[in-house]
């Protein structure tokens, strides 16, 4: 063997064998690598991916006597291959993420999440694919319920009474630990602003000690809470007393208040301790004759408000020696003045309704007062208007009223309008809105139908346009001419009817359910 080795034909032969071998070798791997390159491209052209997000956990246990706390609600599920399988799986939604739990003990697991109805040409990864849950035995029990309501939330001069909840007990289901946690079943409850006594079901939430809300089942969800509400304001009688120096050689012989009553709002407890308003101070300081004066009303101790907040007080005065024959000789010296065809015109209109003078358009006035300063007033120098503010939906008749200089006084050729009132229709209004709004009108059209037996005069002055004072009458200015403060704390109360024309006008001044307010121009 060895000398056929050495001849060098057999080591060529051999060399040439290897080359060819290694030729071989070179081009089948070429080959192949090419074959996989090809393949590879084939199969990644027809692959996809898709991602099913929220995708719901079905859980299998023992519902009737546990509880599972810890599985997800949903988790993400990742599909990879072939894409006309990955189109009929998406397309079909037969897909299912689930958890079995039906063979395991009470206590804290670490499960993983399965998934069915999946071709197994898929890849699937599911998010998260591993769990912990806690199994615990089911538990029942009965927990009273408390309704919970805002008392501030209803409409201000009224209080919210105590609840009544039916029924009264519930049965509250779900983890015993679960339920060693619930402090509180409450019924909530909005008042919105309630005037009425309120009935509402309300859903019934188990809570802990922080009032967060524990996952329980509550039977049953609902309850029936009945919220008793009633008006705490109330109407009292109001006293006077002068306070301060006159000035010199004036007496003062009388302090009469144009209101008689005045509304407090407060608690029922401090409601019923008051029962007058005396004492109520006017300054009469300097006063040198007969006039009207503005006056606070106090705020009694224990209330919330008062309203009217400001009354109109007449002073009348008496005065002694050369003063009193000075002003009786300014009086006999006083001329008369006429005004023909003065334009009348409407104040204190609402956005409810529509207003139309009947008649009269326009009046003639004959003004009286010293020389001095009728020779100066002008036919512009004077305006004449009916207060409309307080008439309901119909035809009235409403009082003149004539705004002048403070030195004279007016007599009108005719002393009262009529007027005719139409409501718009209006969308949207709640049937509790739309009878508060008719009581109003049923409470309105009687004020003013008082207003109607007791015409006014028909004359007046510049400060004090519905006083009235013509010189030979005596009778009481009219108090619907008194200037209503802004009382927009006080609300209307639709169940009581003021005493005087001046409550009226200062309750009716309050804008009621979001309407403004059109008599502040008067």
């Amino acid at each position: 063997m060895d000398k056929l080795m050495n001849r060098s034909w057999v080591m060529k032969i051999i060399a040439l064998l290897l080359a060819f071998m290694l030729y071989l070798s070179v081009n089948l791997d070429d080959g192949a690598s090419s074959s996989n390159k090809i393949l590879n491209r084939s199969s990644s052209a027809n692959t996809g991916v898709e991602t099913l997000t929220d995708v719901p956990v079905q859980v299998s246990y023992n519902e009737k006597n546990r509880i599972v706390r810890g599985v997800p609600d949903t988790v993400i599920m990742t599909l990879e291959g072939p894409k006309n399988i990955l189109a009929q799986t998406k397309l079909q939604k037969d897909y299912q993420a689930y958890i079995d739990l039906d063979n395991l003990s009470l206590g804290q697991h670490r499960v993983k999440v399965q998934y069915r109805n999946i071709s197994d040409n898929l890849n699937v990864v599911v998010k998260p694919d591993i769990v912990n849950v806690t199994i615990e035995e089911r538990d029942s029990k009965q927990f009273s319920v408390e309704a919970s309501y805002d008392k501030n939330k209803v409409k201000n001069g009224y209080e919210a009474g105590e609840a009544t909840v039916s029924p009264r007990a519930v049965t509250v289901t779900g983890a015993s630990s679960q339920l060693d946690q619930v402090a509180y079943v409450k019924a909530i409850i909005d008042l919105d602003n309630a005037s009425k006594t309120v009935t509402k079901q309300a859903t019934v939430v188990a809570l802990d000690k922080n009032l967060n809300k524990l996952n329980v089942t509550v039977q049953p969800e609902t309850v029936n809470v009945t919220i008793p509400v009633r008006n705490i304001s109330k109407k009292v009688p109001i006293d006077v007393i002068q306070e301060g120096t006159p000035g010199d050689g004036v007496n003062i012989t009388k302090l009469e208040p144009k209101t008689d009553t005045v509304k407090i709002i407060g608690p029922s407890d401090s409601l019923e301790k008051i029962d007058k308003i005396d004492n109520i101070p006017v300054d009469v300081t300097g006063i040198t004759k007969s006039k009207d004066i503005k006056v606070n009303v106090p705020v009694p101790d224990g209330i919330d408000s008062v309203s009217p907040k400001q009354i109109t007080v007449h002073v009348e005065v008496d005065k002694q020696g050369d003063e009193k024959d000075a002003e009786e000789t300014d009086a006999s010296a006083a001329e008369t003045k006429s005004f023909k065809n003065l334009p009348v015109s409407l104040t204190g209109q609402s956005s409810k309704y529509t207003y139309e003078l009947l008649s009269p358009t326009s009046v003639d006035a004959d003004v009286k007062g010293p020389k001095s300063d009728l020779d100066k007033l002008t036919k512009s120098g004077i305006s004449l208007s009916a207060n409309v503010g307080n008439l309901s939906a119909g035809e009235h008749t409403v009082p003149i009223i004539i705004n002048s200089l403070d030195s004279v006084t007016s007599t009108l050729s005719t002393k009262q309008a009529k007027v005719r009132v139409t409501a718009k229709k209006q969308s949207g209004t709640n049937d509790e809105q739309t009878n508060d709004e008719q009581t109003d009108d049923k409470e309105t059209s009687g004020s003013t139908s008082d207003k109607e037996t007791k015409p006014d005069t028909g004359t007046g002055s510049g400060t004090n346009p519905g006083t009235g004072n013509s010189g030979d009458s005596a009778d009481k200015p009219s108090e619907e001419t008194d200037t209503p403060e802004d009382n927009t704390d006080t609300p209307t109360d639709s169940t009581e009817t003021g005493d005087d024309s001046s409550n009226q006008s200062d309750e009716n001044s309050t804008p009621v359910d979001g309407q403004t307010d059109n008599t502040s121009g008067n």
